[in-house]
Formats: C-alpha cells, sequence, structure tokens
C-alpha cells in the first residue's frame, strides 16, 4: 500500500438515515481503489457501524484492498462475544494482560496505534473520526502524539461533534456531545487545529 487510512469511531445512537449516509460515505474507500490508489485500511475490525461500513466498500471493490481489524481478544470469539466483521482481511487480537475481563474495550488502543504507526512508517496515512465515544478520544489523542492528519464527519454525533463544537467554538445541545466536549477540552484534543479537517456527513 501507498497510503494508509485509519477509521475511529462508530455509529451508536445514530438516526438510520444517518447510518446509511455514513455507509455511503464509505463507498470512497471503494473510489480510491477503482482510481489507482493502492490503500490500506485500519480499524476495530467488528460489524458494527463505521468497521462494517469498510468491510462493505471492501467487498464492493471486489476485495481490492486490505482492512485490518485491531480488537481486544476478550471481547471477539472465540472468547467473546462480538462477531468481527467477515469482510475484513486480518484480524489482530489483543490480549492485554491489564485489561479486565468484561468490558476489555480501549485495552487495545495503545497496540491498535503502534501497529498503524509501525505499517504507515514512511507513508501517507489519515484517520478517518466519525461518531464514536469515550474510546474514540483516546484514539485521536494517539493521532494527535503522531501528528496525523484527521477528518472529522460533521453531523455524524458523539465524539466526532463534540470535537467539531471545540474547533468551531459552539456549544452541542445534546448531553452526551456536550460532556464528550468537556473531556475533550480538558485533554486539550485540539490543541494542534491544523491536524483536523471537517467534511460534512450530508456532503456525500
Amino acid at each position: 500500500a501507498d497510503v494508509f487510512v485509519f477509521l475511529s469511531g462508530g455509529a451508536s445512537r445514530m438516526q438510520e438515515l444517518h447510518q446509511r449516509q455514513l455507509v455511503a460515505m464509505f463507498q470512497g474507500l471503494r473510489l480510491l481503489v477503482n482510481g489507482g490508489q493502492r490503500i490500506a485500511v485500519g480499524d476495530g475490525g467488528t460489524q458494527a457501524g463505521i468497521m462494517e461500513a469498510a468491510g462493505q466498500a471492501r467487498r464492493d471493490s471486489g476485495y481490492a484492498f486490505p482492512l485490518i481489524g485491531v480488537a481486544p481478544a476478550n471481547e471477539i470469539p472465540p472468547i467473546g462475544k462480538t462477531p468481527i466483521d467477515p469482510n475484513h482481511s486480518h484480524i489482530v487480537a489483543v490480549a492485554n494482560p491489564s485489561a479486565p475481563v468484561q468490558d476489555s474495550w480501549g485495552s487495545e488502543t495503545d497496540t491498535m496505534y503502534w501497529l498503524f504507526a509501525k505499517l504507515a512508517e514512511g507513508r501517507p496515512s489519515v484517520t478517518i473520526v466519525a461518531n464514536g465515544g469515550s474510546i474514540t478520544l483516546a484514539e485521536v489523542e494517539a493521532n494527535v502524539r503522531a501528528g496525523r492528519r484527521m477528518i472529522l464527519i460533521k453531523g455524524s454525533g458523539r465524539a466526532a461533534d463534540a470535537l467539531v463544537s471545540l474547533l468551531e467554538g459552539t456549544r452541542p445541545s445534546e448531553p452526551e456531545v456536550l460532556s464528550l466536549r468537556e473531556r475533550a477540552e480538558k485533554a486539550a484534543l485540539t490543541r494542534r487545529p491544523e491536524l483536523f479537517a471537517m467534511v460534512a456527513l450530508q456532503a456525500g
């Protein structure tokens, strides 16, 4: 691969229309491949939200690009019950000895971004942030430390919109978005505003 695209976030509590728009947006991965780009994509690997959308885009491209999912071993088969997306080419199961037996989501983040940095070393990479919660904020911090550019999907909700509101200086009305905004502000996640670009979910 010449270019790496990393995905951060989810699709929790999104309206059905917005979920369809998000799935349609990730068909852009297929369009990049059709245009001759040699891309590889990394995400959380489960059959949900933007990870499932990326899997659909890979399937629709004729499996033309690698799609690498990184998830906590305790949460996915054969140990856990969260299904992995069948359209991924690779799944990395992270067994973190310090992770709780129950709800070990987020225990894979450090390994995920270490791996992504190794894969993309010396090559361009970008992270797309859509929706997501507190784990997404931790992933944004990893991207900021790496100096990696991020595209925030405005209107996708939760963590992505919390970061948008920080950058735009607005105050969200939804309690969860406001709480995530306060956490992002406390962690100074937008300390390098030049790393962020925004694209509206409705832009297609």
